[in-house]
């Protein structure tokens, strides 16, 4: 059964929007300046990347306590490349790099973990995927 989920955007002023879910959480968003906004949110497509980089996430910090790592500190980096010389503008690469900080973490349960995310997981590069290529790398430290 397919669950249907709903988002109500309001405009707020010139390009600031906020989009508001069933549960009332909100988040803003805004337009470059280069297009008119005023930056006091993130772009559309920078929550894009930080969905990607957020839902992979999610995936793999459960995968890693399943397995029973212990996590200091955890970051990802999302870069992308837009295409630039007609519209629409898409992401034509994205890179993740993730950086995993913590006592004894094993590299191969990382790798494992971003791997599950990747493959099985995570919704939002499921559908990133059928259009873009993604790529990622690790490092493990302590």
């Amino acid at each position: 059964m397919n669950s249907i989920k709903k988002m109500v955007l309001d405009w707020k002023t010139n390009y600031q929007l906020e989009a508001r879910n069933e549960k009332g959480l909100s988040v803003k968003f805004d337009a470059p300046i280069a297009h008119g906004g005023d930056e006091t949110a993130l772009s559309p497509m920078e929550y894009v990347l930080a969905s990607l980089a957020a839902c992979s996430s999610i995936h793999v910090l459960r995968i890693l306590k399943k397995m029973r790592q212990k996590i200091n500190n955890y970051q990802v980096e999302a870069t992308a490349e837009r295409k630039e010389e007609s519209y629409p503008r898409v992401f034509t690469r994205i890179h993740l790099k993730y950086k995993v900080k913590g006592k004894k973490i094993d590299p191969e349960a990382v790798k494992k973990a971003i791997q599950l995310s990747e493959e099985k997981y995570c919704s939002v590069g499921g559908m990133l995927r059928e259009i873009v290529q993604i790529t990622s790398s690790y490092e493990v430290t302590e």
